[in-house]
């Protein structure tokens, strides 16, 4: 059974540049830009606004 958790290599012997690449291989990735999640605020509140004269428009054929 295994019992050092460590990894075999030193870390010290590594340079900048692998370091770095490691670092950003970690990173999550970006998934979305700031202009995505603008067009889906966009959709959402169109979605918004015809759900709520679809409401108003029940309401008005149903009292008339």
């Amino acid at each position: 059974m295994l019992t050092n958790q460590e990894p075999d290599w030193n870390i010290e012997d590594l340079s900048d540049v692998e370091i770095y690449a490691a670092i950003r291989y970690l990173e999550p990735a970006e998934t979305s830009t700031d202009e995505e999640n603008d067009d889906h605020g966009a959709v959402i509140c169109v979605c918004l606004y015809v759900a709520l004269l679809g409401c108003l428009a029940f309401v008005w054929l149903y009292w008339r």
